[in-house]
């Protein structure tokens, strides 16, 4: 059995996967607005003070925190899924439309290699990669640099995934306090939220009935505009899709990366959980997963 902890990035589309790991770092800190640095005495005059947090804005951000659904809130700290890739797509995607039968052995090969997501909600995700024991026939080299490539694309695009999504549906895009929070109404009748510490600065806009529009990060040079969209569910909004806006440190504005991922879910003891996932890097590529065989909050190993 190989086991993956999404360490390094390698193999097909990686262009893709840098999307996904460029914006990792800053997603797996963004939903709290980041605190201030305390000031050292010398500069304390110069310093900015931290906003105070006032009641009304603290009754606003604790009245739209009960729409969103809360992993937090209910529980789930981990699942474990078995992952099916839709390999043809990749190969059809890196093939600029070059045909990909359905028995090609590039996919046959690859579909014959079991994958399980150990997923968890606070980090330290990681994945099995088992191929079969006893293949039909012995494997030629080009088939196990495919292998080790698939592998390690197939780490980094789930990396990306739990760094970003599990902030949203934890139930952080709401702050607990509006101390540090700049907090304005927008034109058209929602709120916008603004924040600044350490060298990160944070953006939330949200409509009049408090979804979240817009969930922007910048931070080292870099900048990640998210465009989240939810549904409702029994237990509150849940996001379903993302537009995100990649623009990392000193590249032009027309050289920006566009990802778009869309989810559908699953309901595994009461808790909600992907089922299907695709992502799309826009004139890059997409990976679609199937998850299923799931297990939630399963004992820790």
């Amino acid at each position: 059995m190989r086991k993956s902890s999404f360490s390094s990035p390698a193999g097909l589309g990686a262009a893709f996967l840098a999307v996904c790991l460029t914006a990792a770092p800053a997603l797996a800190q963004a939903p709290n607005p980041p605190a201030p640095a305390a000031p050292a005495a010398a500069d304390a005059q110069s310093a900015p003070q931290i906003l105070p947090a006032t009641p009304a804005n603290d009754a606003l951000l604790a009245k739209a925190a009960k729409l969103y659904y809360s992993t937090d809130k209910t529980g789930l700290a981990r699942f474990d899924c078995a992952v099916h890739a839709d390999w043809r797509t990749v190969f059809l995607d890196a093939g600029n439309g070059a045909p990909v039968p359905e028995d090609d052995p590039r996919v046959l090969l690859l579909n014959s290699v079991k994958v399980t997501l150990h997923a968890r909600m606070k980090g330290g995700s990681g994945i099995d990669w088992n191929p079969p024991a006893h293949p039909a026939k012995p494997l030629d080299q080009d088939s196990i640099e495919l292998l080790d490539k698939m592998q390690a694309g197939t780490a980094q695009m789930l990396q990306g995934f739990m760094q970003f999504w599990p902030p949203f549906v934890d139930g952080s895009v709401v702050p607990d306090s509006s101390e540090g929070l700049q907090v304005a109404p927008t034109d058209k009748g929602g709120y916008k939220m603004h924040a600044e510490g350490g060298g990160t600065s944070l953006t939330e806009v949200f409509s009049n009935d408090m979804v979240l529009e817009q969930f922007n990060v910048a931070m080292n040079g870099m900048t990640i505009d998210f465009s989240p969209a939810y549904k409702p569910t029994e237990k509150g909004l849940l996001v379903q899709s993302f537009q995100a806006r990649i623009l990392p440190a000193g590249t032009p504005p027309e050289q920006a990366q566009e990802m778009h991922v869309a989810l559908e879910y699953q309901t595994i003891d009461g808790f909600p959980i992907p089922a299907r996932l695709n992502m799309e890097v826009v004139g890059t590529g997409k990976f679609n997963f199937l998850l299923d065989g799931c297990r939630v909050n399963p004992p820790a190993e």
